[in-house]
């Protein structure tokens, strides 16, 4: 054996990891006193509330490439919902970073990737469908990071505790969940972080367990790199209007979780609009159905069935199911396992042809017993403001839980839009790009399918007969007599049954 070699080696390491130690010192120092404790902390579940410009993606270059220099050969990963927005937000900020502190780095802007001397390596990955989630299984990790987690909706509790926990068990890393409040007080971001100091949480239907998360907050107005932020917040109050108990100038601005249903998409209310399983089964004798289909290539294959029934104004979820990468027989199986468990009355069913989705459809239509429409996609915002009615008035009630109210609540319409700014005043709100809508599509394509809301007549109890009067029983007699007499006569042998 060399010894040198050995000795050698065994510096090297010992030199890269005294510098890393300084390097480590200096970055960390760049935090303020909240972000600092919350980098600093020995927890392994940690999560930060925090409101617009309150320093959270300016923080994590810093953990990333910190937790990669004390640990050769580890993996630190940071999740968005979607990889270009991982980009975005911190490629160009670990560069800097890298760059100004000397450290020495193998940048990969294909991969989304930088190695480190150490072998240590940071990746910056998308987790927009459960499909991309479930290919990350198996790595064993460092650190794992989030990204606006309220964008994540019902794909956070799978990629938090099935994919993220178990990677970390061989390290004994850490889990960082980082983002703002969603508009509804719902789900699992808010069971993480939507109660008191003490860890005890409010989850959508009352008192949870204590949270395994140790949750740190703050806002625009701890974040000593932005000395103007008070008159900043002032002002964007006064042009949009807001008073202090605006629910959007709360959940944004103060990070406070609070029910914003005027920053959703649909009238969609949670208590309102919603129904558990076990309370209504809507089919069966006298239910009818409607069924759409959202068609998706890179994006889920959604199906959502309606279903109302002859006595009651009320459209209900019957079935709500999305799946990244879903081909067309696994769809046509879904559909008919409903039709054949449930037996369901589906008058029509109605699929979103539009960007080649025709000849896909076309398609499955010639090669398996359904039939598919034309979903109507023209006027979109108008039946959005028709099905909203039907939210307002409750006459629309969605499945507790399913993939539809998941979408329902996560689904914001795009913050930047503004009823009094003259460049919106002609313009209909859209949908925000960053929040998934499949289920909701596929809803509203066969909402407008419905006939839930025609007036119900009863049938009358039983068959009414005419009985004529005295005076006219005799004139009918009378002209029997002078038309016909022998059918006269059979008639009246036949008596009272005629």
């Amino acid at each position: 054996m060399n010894h040198r070699l050995v000795l050698e080696e065994l510096a090297r390491r010992k030199a890269l990891k005294d510098l890393a130690g300084g390097t480590i010192t200096s970055i960390y120092d760049e935090l303020y006193d909240k972000q600092k404790r919350f980098a600093l902390s020995k927890a392994r579940h940690l999560a930060v509330l925090g409101s617009r410009r309150a320093g959270k993606t300016e923080m994590w270059p810093r953990i990333a490439v910190a937790k990669a220099l004390t640990t050769p050969r580890s993996l630190v990963r940071i999740w968005s919902h979607a990889r270009q927005r991982a980009k975005e937000l911190l490629w160009n900020r670990i560069r800097y970073l890298v760059g100004r502190h000397g450290l020495k780095c193998k940048p990969n802007e294909v991969e989304l990737s930088f190695k480190f001397e150490n072998d240590a390596e940071i990746r910056l990955v998308g987790a927009d469908k459960d499909k991309e989630i479930q290919k990350k299984r198996g790595d064993s990790s460092l650190a794992e990071i989030v990204l606006e987690s309220q964008n994540f909706g019902s794909l956070l509790k799978p990629l938090v505790e099935d994919v993220i926990q178990p990677s970390l068990i061989d390290l004994r890393g850490t889990v960082y969940l980082e983002g703002t409040p969603g508009p509804i007080c719902a789900g699992y971001w808010f069971d993480i972080t939507g109660g008191n100091d003490t860890g005890e949480v409010w989850g959508s239907l009352g008192p949870r367990e204590v949270s395994m998360f140790e949750v740190h907050r703050w806002t625009m107005l701890d974040n000593p790199f932005i000395p103007h932020a008070r008159e900043e917040m002032a002002e964007i109050k006064e042009r949009k209007g807001w008073s202090d108990d605006n629910p959007t100038y709360l959940r944004e601005w103060l990070g406070r979780w609070v029910n914003d249903l005027g920053s959703l998409y649909y009238a969609f209310d949670l208590l309102r609009n919603t129904y558990h399983p076990g309370t209504v089964q809507p089919w069966g004798p006298g239910w009818t159905h409607v069924l759409g289909w959202d068609l998706g290539g890179k994006d889920d294959m959604a199906i959502v069935i309606w279903g109302w029934h002859e006595k009651d104004p009320t459209l209900y979820e019957v079935f709500s199911w999305k799946k990244s990468g879903a081909l067309s027989q696994e769809v046509v199986e879904v559909i008919e396992e409903q039709e054949r468990t449930k037996n369901l009355n589906i008058i029509k069913k109605v699929a979103d042809t539009q960007g080649g989705g025709r000849m896909y459809v076309d398609d499955v239509m010639s090669r398996y017993n359904h039939v598919f429409e034309n979903a109507q996609k023209n006027n979109k915002y108008q039946h959005v403001m028709l099905m909203n009615d039907d939210f307002r008035t409750g006459r629309v009630k969605v499945r507790l839980g399913s993939p539809l109210q998941e979408e329902l609540i996560g689904l914001m319409r795009d913050p930047d839009w503004n009823a009094n700014d003259p460049e919106y005043k002609d313009k209909p709100p859209t949908e925000d790009a960053s929040c998934p809508n499949h289920c909701t599509d596929a809803g509203l394509y066969s909402h407008r399918a419905a006939w839930h809301f025609l007036p119900r007549v009863d049938p009358p109890k039983k068959a009414t007969v005419y009985e004529p009067d005295e005076y006219e029983a005799q004139a009918i007699r009378d002209f029997a007599k002078r038309s016909d007499t022998s059918w006269f006569e059979r008639t009246e042998d036949q008596g009272d049954d005629w």
